[in-house]
């Protein structure tokens, strides 16, 4: 880039506010956006398979009738959210140096959130399918459901969390020289 001739009269914007980096460099491609967001929502089809398949009342253990089973049915919900939490975040990391990053941690945190969704509607759908149902329910609600709603917020916040506190960690490690 060649600077203008010098004709006496300042500059303005000085040199100092031009944009070192055009535009078209520091945000990520569509298709990059629309693969973080739809391989973490695809995770949540893993995830609901795992809770229907884990939790009490599901596939192997129990029938669900109990109440007392409703609360670790939601645990292994909120556990199986976490781990995707933590793996997708793995997966983020190495990319937070690269441009456009944050478009980037914002559709897998969407994506997500649609993944956490898909795995409580895939796990209630094998619950009514597959699921044991009493002959005379205590209550209209008791097969295979999600009582706390939100254990859903788990794996988006996890996400989000590990990678806003990794890159903090790193920026107050190195500083914002070392970081560019």
């Amino acid at each position: 880039m060649t600077e203008p001739p010098s004709t006496g009269a300042p500059q303005y914007p000085p040199a100092v506010y031009a944009q070192a980096v055009p535009g078209d460099l520091t945000s990520a491609p569509p298709a990059s956006l629309l693969r973080w967001f739809s391989c973490t929502a695809a995770a949540g089809i893993v995830v609901g398979v795992l809770w229907w398949l884990l939790a009490p009342g599901g596939a192997f253990y129990g029938s669900g009738e109990d109440p007392a089973n409703w609360l670790p049915r939601d645990l292994v919900l909120g556990t199986l959210g976490l781990v995707a939490g933590v793996v997708v975040a793995l997966f983020l990391l190495p990319q937070r140096r690269n441009p456009g990053s944050y478009t980037k941690v914002l559709a897998a945190v969407v994506g997500s959130a649609a993944g956490s969704v898909i795995a409580w509607q895939l796990g209630d759908l094998a619950g009514r399918l597959f699921g044991h149902a009493p002959a005379h329910p205590a209550n209209s609600s008791i097969a295979f459901s999600l009582r706390s709603p939100g254990v859903l917020a788990l794996w988006p916040a996890i996400c989000a969390l590990l990678v806003f506190a990794v890159t903090l960690i790193s920026l107050l490690r190195s500083g914002p020289s070392h970081e560019q």
